[in-house]
């Protein structure tokens, strides 16, 4: 191990070298990853602890979060929900208007209908939704499916107080 002297030129060289092999190394990086699962995140702490959480991303998923993010991330929940919910608030709020109503909808058990299976019928309601529904619409629907009710209803309800302020 090499000895620093106190000096600013000995420290700017650890930086420099620091900074180098950050350019080459893995980007690891992965900033906002603790935001897009927060809602999982939140799930999954009632049976599970941080440590098990960031220990199943990782050997599971592939997934690197530490403990100690998931655990600020817990801590802070208003800060947390707020986060999240920047990511959605724009298509939420297209979605409420374009069909008159408030943002309640947001918290309502089976809001949109299940996916349809059959090919045929699915055809004819994608045709029908593609020449009624503008496409800002149909885009704002899309990642609502996809990032808010994908999230279990219980969990939504959770989200409720903290986004309160937002909602109206």
């Amino acid at each position: 191990m090499t000895h620093l002297e106190n000096n600013t030129s000995g420290l700017a060289g650890v930086g420099q070298k620091l900074l180098a092999h950050s350019k080459v190394a893995e980007f690891t990086a992965r900033r906002g990853l603790v935001v897009e699962l927060f809602p999982f995140i939140v799930g999954a702490s009632e049976r599970m602890s941080a440590r098990a959480i960031s220990r199943f991303l990782e050997k599971e998923q592939g997934v690197t979060l530490s403990s100690v993010t998931v655990t600020r991330a817990l801590n802070d929940p208003r800060r947390s929900w707020n986060l999240y919910f920047d990511a959605i608030e724009p298509s939420a709020r297209t979605y409420a208007k374009a069909d008159g109503m408030g943002m309640d909808y947001l918290f309502e058990k089976q809001f949109f209908p299940k996916p349809i299976k059959n090919p045929l019928v699915k055809a004819v309601v994608k045709a029908a939704q593609k020449a009624l529904i503008p496409a800002g619409v149909s885009e704002a629907a899309l990642i609502l499916r996809q990032k808010w009710f994908a999230i279990d209803w219980e969990i939504r309800l959770k989200a409720r107080p903290f986004l309160e302020h937002r909602l109206k």
